[in-house]
């Protein structure tokens, strides 16, 4: 009887072996056509949007993407280069071209000579180093410079992506988590580019004293990886704006025309966008950098009207704030010799931004420069408004008309003088706009064939400093030099008024949601540093001891079932 039992068994133990053969081989077979991944992070971080995976199915040739960031990493380092690696093979297993990779260590030579040509050649291609510390063996502490750098290439260009912008808010583990958080939006702007089978074009409006084009050349510049940028004036013909995907009026200062106005809010009721860098108020910042006053005005080029119906107020104002850059100012006397040193420049506020939108959320301070105020009002349905740059808890405000005195900010009391917190700067809003000329005739002269009351789904951005977008040209005995936007010259720091116009721009033109990725959060779950050195001596016994326990019981469950198997 026991051995008709023990032929039995082993029969079907046989039968059961070769049906666990034959699944697993199907497994095998299968998972080479059939892809699946489940992730259980509350964020999804290890999931694609369905804006990367839309973009990378329609990828028409390989790419290549060359890693800087190499050798002999720190822990946070390493994160980041591990995620960066899992990044592109997220992105292989949609992408119907592969992404295919190269590492390259910028520390890999042997001389310190070699070493610094490898850096100066990194450099000369907008590779900018970055020094960290580095704990080494021993508990000794060492510079290291790393290149956080990747270089997606294709066939027609290249695109430098920096994997970590620095940061005065963030360092650590906080810095590299919010570069790991940007990794997806970083790529997929990258693949974006390289694979554009059409240029989107964009336009800045001229004839109404706007910004020469030598002001906004810089910002141009940067806009011209993304878009075609054209400049012209408005004329007659209604659909003249249509082929643009948005348009830029920067810092007018003579009044626009009912014809220009009605083309502009007609265009946008045709669902274009529009980037508008006004001023509300003039000064003379000549007469101010002397030492002397001016009159502050109210500078008004007629599209207020427009501005509120679309749900925002540009204010005849002037901001100061303690939160400012610097600027050489003469404080010699009137019979001296003229003597200029760096004094805070209230009147250039560094504007703060909002964390929440795809715009501002990773930049740094925006430098503005004789800032207006701006207002949201109306009770505007099926628009979404958001402040995109503010000033800081100390601030003042003048209102037009005025005189303003250069010491008086200075010869003041602070707490008493700066009392008005975070004045709204920038605004940017998205829905259904009601067009200013609803019920009304079109202008004389404007060729049209119907007048559209209510807007597509679109998108503006409205800013109170015409000055945010405007470079600086500085005369040489070489001649003309240009300033980057954005650049501090006292203080010889990058403000981030350049990723600020193509932020925005990007925003105002991204029907495909890739913007959307920068508000991506990766959430940093660090251990209770007290409780983890509390139970140390716990953990590390139950580390020890359990493996123990746990091999001698499967030992001593094994030795059974072989005893109780040779007494059948």
């Amino acid at each position: 009887m026991n051995k008709q039992l023990f032929y039995k068994n082993k029969s079907l133990v046989s039968r059961i072996s070769c049906l666990v053969s034959i699944i697993v081989v199907l497994v095998l077979l299968f998972t080479k056509t059939l892809f699946f991944r489940i992730d259980l992070t509350e964020e999804g971080r290890y999931s694609l949007s369905k804006a990367a995976k839309s973009l990378v199915v329609d990828m028409y040739e390989p790419l290549t993407v060359k890693i800087y960031l190499d050798g002999d990493l720190d822990a946070n380092m390493l994160r980041l280069r591990r995620a960066v690696e899992d990044m592109i093979r997220e992105l292989n297993v949609y992408s119907s071209k592969q992404l295919m990779v190269e590492t390259y260590n910028p520390n890999s030579a042997t001389t310190d000579e070699e070493r610094y040509a490898e850096y100066a050649m990194l450099e000369e291609r907008g590779l900018r180093g970055m020094s960290v510390t580095v704990r080494e063996r021993g508990g000794k502490m060492s510079e290291q410079v790393i290149f956080p750098w990747v270089e997606v290439c294709g066939s027609r260009d290249t695109m430098a992506v920096c994997l970590m912008q620095p940061s005065a808010q963030k360092s650590g583990e906080a810095a590299v988590n919010s570069a790991i958080a940007d990794l997806e939006y970083l790529f997929v702007d990258a693949i974006r580019i390289l694979n554009r089978k059409e240029v989107r074009k964009v336009a800045f409006i001229e004839g109404h004293g706007e910004l020469a084009e030598e002001y906004t050349y810089d910002a141009s510049d940067a806009l011209s990886r993304y878009f075609q940028v054209d400049r012209g004036v408005i004329g007659t013909d209604a659909s003249v704006l249509d082929g643009y995907d948005a348009i830029i009026i920067a810092k007018p200062m003579e009044q626009y025309s009912e014809g220009d106005k009605f083309i502009i809010d007609q265009y946008i009721m045709r669902g274009g966008r529009v980037l508008w860098l006004l001023d509300g108020a003039q000064m003379s910042n000549d007469m101010l950098s002397e030492g002397g006053t001016t009159p502050l005005i109210e500078l008004d080029v007629n599209l207020n009207d427009m501005l509120f119906r679309y749900g925002v107020r540009l204010t005849p104002t002037i901001v100061e704030d303690m939160q400012c850059a610097y600027m050489p100012v003469n404080v010699a006397r009137p019979d001296e010799e003229p003597r200029f040193e760096p004094i805070p420049w209230f009147y250039m506020p560094l504007l703060q931004g909002s964390p929440y939108h795809p715009i501002t959320k990773t930049l740094q301070a925006v430098k503005a420069d004789f800032a207006s105020g701006i207002e949201i009002v109306g009770d505007t349905a099926g628009v979404r408004k958001e402040v995109l740059l503010i000033t800081s808890n100390a601030s003042h405000v003048h209102v037009a008309p005025t005189e303003i005195n250069v010491m008086q900010a200075i010869n003041v009391e602070p707490k008493e003088y700066f009392t008005t917190q975070y004045v709204p700067i920038a605004v940017a809003m998205e829905g259904e706009f009601e067009s200013i000329y609803k019920h009304r005739m079109a202008p004389v002269g404007i060729k049209t064939e119907k007048i559209i009351d209510k807007s597509q789904q679109t998108r503006m951005v409205v800013v109170a400093d015409g000055d945010i977008i405007r470079n600086e040209i500085e005369q040489h005995r070489e001649g003309l030099m240009l300033v980057p936007l954005g650049y501090d010259r006292v203080t010889r720091q990058m403000h981030s008024n350049r990723d600020f116009i193509v932020n925005t721009m990007l925003y105002l033109t991204d029907d495909e949601g890739v913007m959307q990725l920068r508000n991506r959060r990766v959430d940093l779950r660090l251990l209770n540093r007290a409780v983890v050195e509390s139970q140390r001596d716990l953990w590390m016994w139950v580390n020890t001891l359990l493996p123990m326990v746990l091999l001698a019981m499967f030992g001593g469950v094994f030795f059974w079932l072989r005893k109780r198997k040779n007494t059948l």
